[in-house]
C-alpha cells in the first residue's frame, strides 16, 4: 500500500467510531457512552434509548421521541431539542448549556442536577407540567 493509501485509510479508522455509534443508535435505540457530536437524529424515536454519559453536543434531535430515555451524565451543550417528546426522561447530572428546548416537552422528567445555563425554554412544559416562556422573545 502507498503511503498517501495508508495514511488514507488510517484517517477513516479514527473517524469510524462516531459513525459507528451513529449506527448503534440507529440499530438498536441505545448508545450508552457514545460520543454523536453534530449527529442529525430529527423526528426519529428512540423510546427507553439509554444515552447515559453520551456526547451529543451540537447534534439534531429535534421532533424526536425520546419518551423514558436515559440521558443522565449526558454531555448535550447546543443540542437541538426543539419540540422534542422528553416526557419521563432522566437528565440527571446532563450539561444542556445553550441548548434548544423550545416547544419540548419534559412532563415527569428527572432533570435533578442537570445544567440549563443559557437553554431556550419557550413554550416548553417543564417536568412539573407548568409552560416556560423564560426565554421567549
Amino acid at each position: 500500500m502507498t503511503r498517501p493509501l495508508a495514511l488514507a485509510a488510517c484517517l477513516m479508522a479514527l473517524a469510524s467510531p462516531a459513525l459507528s455509534d451513529s449506527t448503534e443508535l440507529s440499530d438498536t435505540g441505545s448508545c450508552p457512552g457514545c460520543d454523536l457530536t453534530e449527529a442529525a437524529f430529527a423526528g426519529q424515536a428512540f423510546i427507553g434509548a439509554n444515552l447515559t454519559g453520551a456526547t451529543l453536543e451540537d447534534s439534531d434531535f429535534s421532533t424526536t421521541d425520546l419518551f423514558l430515555a436515559q440521558l443522565d451524565e449526558a454531555r448535550a451543550d447546543r443540542i437541538n431539542l426543539r419540540d422534542a417528546s422528553l416526557k419521563a426522561a432522566t437528565f440527571v447530572g446532563a450539561s444542556l448549556r445553550d441548548a434548544d428546548l423550545s416547544g419540548a416537552r419534559l412532563k415527569d422528567a428527572d432533570i435533578t442536577d442537570a445544567r440549563f445555563d443559557g437553554a431556550i425554554l419557550c413554550n416548553t412544559v417543564m417536568p412539573d407540567g407548568e409552560l416556560s416562556r423564560e426565554t421567549c422573545q
